[in-house]
């Protein structure tokens, strides 16, 4: 995206199997073998997707030594071993091994066999992408597998029907493969042509035919074309580097993320969600929030930007370094300064990553909310998002406290409560009272015996006005003292999800 890709590999496979009946063919051979997540994990011993590093080897082959089929591809695909030709063949019947190498999936030499892609099984979907060796090589147009990033805007994407859907800057695909469960059609774009024919490979082998992989930069493939949901993973980094085409967006500082949040409302039905993970400078004296704020003034939507963290220039810059330099090498230290002189002459102290979602909401003035993201989400959190837009959109119609007081909510299922005690002479003593939400964003916070007391009485039937009278009436504190404070506390019970609408509105959310 954003950028003339460089110098590319002429040699690069199709990724393209001669046949439509190959890919589910293929497909079955690799759920036969129980080549699937679970299996994988179970086979290796290890936790989480297998990310496999050099130290894992040679414990990785000996786990994989029986020569089942699940170890010979795990071998292949994931190892990234030279395995025995006939074995594979094995393996994949009654797929045949040229199909592969035909494909640019595998490399015959001899009587061995190599893959030239990792083919990674996730969730329930099987994800094909460049191994590491192809970045250690230098090459623009290496197409990056699931990342952090990937999983962090899976996690918080809105996963609610979609008429169609636009991944900008879809990569190996992932985002695209997780969106055709919910809706009916689906426009992966990418500018790299290997991340198209790869996210394409990976589409068709999941069996998605609602997802169309089509190559351009930034949204010209989708010129005239609307959108109920636009996911964007772009080349976020902050750098003075325009090499690879994943990572660096071409353009200055973070221009490429406000210029998609510019354009993108043009893309976007009424009611429509765009979620992007983004990374934006931040400078000394400068309020990050109402920087960020400019960027959505008339879009004709309502934005949430989520703070999940912030670097400084020297550990920005050796992170993203690293990211592409995995060997250590006497360019590091030139380079690193290369880094850290760009920010230092635009004036960067800072740079955070987070994410923004947006909702078109044209004819009506829109909100603007930014805050630091909970220290860990649990579980998907898209249907928080869209709770949270929701509880803001009341927020925004109960500026008064006596409207708010006149209205009915209800305690979230979600909340729990924990109380901290401590020893004293007469016994434990009660030091805090913790409110969590045990889903979505883990929120947590202190509030004292009374804002307890209210809290487990809001039933959604009766008003807080009444919720708080009969509290009043049972510990004797003074009503309009009470009302008065508590009033700024409930509206932010209400933004982060621990008290609802008492009207019982169920979304119509899609797991």
């Amino acid at each position: 995206m954003m950028r003339k890709p460089g110098r590319l590999d002429p040699a690069a496979g199709t990724y393209s199997f001669p046949n439509h009946e190959d890919y589910a063919q293929f497909r079955q051979v690799l759920l036969n073998a129980e080549f699937t997540a679970e299996g994988v994990l179970k086979t290796l011993g290890i936790q989480g997707p297998p990310a496999i590093s050099g130290n894992d080897r040679p414990v990785l082959l000996r786990r994989t030594r029986q020569g089942a089929p699940r170890d010979i591809l795990i071998r292949l695909f994931l190892i990234e071993a030279a395995v025995e030709i006939e074995a594979v063949r094995q393996a994949i019947r009654p797929v045949p091994l040229e199909t592969l190498a035909l494909a640019g999936l595998v490399e015959i030499d001899g009587s061995s066999v190599t893959a030239t892609v990792k083919l990674l099984p996730f969730e329930n979907l099987f994800v094909a992408f460049d191994r590491s060796a192809r970045i250690q090589d230098g090459m623009p147009d290496y197409v990056m597998g699931i990342g952090r990033s990937s999983i962090t805007l899976a996690n918080l994407t809105v996963r609610r029907h979609s008429r169609a859907t636009l991944d900008l800057g879809t990569g190996c695909g992932i985002l695209a493969l997780k969106a055709a469960r919910h809706s009916d059609a689906v426009l992966a774009c990418d500018l790299n042509p290997r991340a198209i024919r790869l996210a394409s490979f990976n589409a068709q082998l999941n069996g998605l035919q609602n997802v169309t992989c089509v190559g351009g930069d930034l949204f010209s493939p989708a010129a005239g074309k609307k959108f109920d949901l636009v996911i964007s993973n772009p080349p976020f980094v902050i750098s003075p580097e325009h090499h690879y085409i994943y990572r660096d967006g071409g353009m200055d500082g973070d221009e490429i993320c406000r210029k998609i949040v510019r354009d993108v409302p043009a893309f976007m039905n009424e009611g429509g969600f765009c979620q992007i993970l983004c990374n934006w400078v931040e400078k000394s004296g400068e309020d990050w929030p109402a920087r960020l704020a400019a960027w959505f003034q008339g879009t004709g939507c309502d934005a949430w930007v989520m703070r999940s963290e912030t670097q400084d220039i020297e550990t920005y810059a050796t992170t993203w370094i690293r990211h592409t330099e995995l060997r250590e090498t006497a360019d590091f230290g030139p380079r690193f300064e290369q880094w850290v002189r760009y920010y230092e002459r635009r004036g960067i102290d800072a740079i955070s990553a987070g994410v923004i979602t947006m909702r078109r909401a044209d004819h009506r003035n829109n909100w603007f909310r930014a805050d630091d993201a909970p220290r860990s989400m649990i579980g998907p959190a898209g249907e928080a998002i869209a709770q949270g837009f929701e509880l803001r959109d009341f927020l925004e119609t109960m500026r008064d406290d006596e409207a708010l007081l006149k209205t009915r909510l209800r305690l979230s299922p979600d909340v729990s409560l924990e109380r901290r005690q401590i020893p004293s002479p007469e016994g434990w003593r009660e030091d805090s009272m913790t409110l969590n939400l045990t889903r979505g964003f883990s929120y947590s916070g202190n509030v004292d015996q009374y804002v307890a007391d209210i809290l487990i009485a809001c039933d959604g039937q009766h008003r807080l006005d009444q919720v708080i009278d009969r509290i009043r009436a049972q510990s004797g504190i003074d009503s309009g003292k009470l009302k008065s404070t508590f009033c700024a506390v409930v509206r932010r019970l209400i933004e982060h999800g621990f008290l609802l609408l008492g009207d019982d509105r169920k979304s119509s959310a899609v797991s």
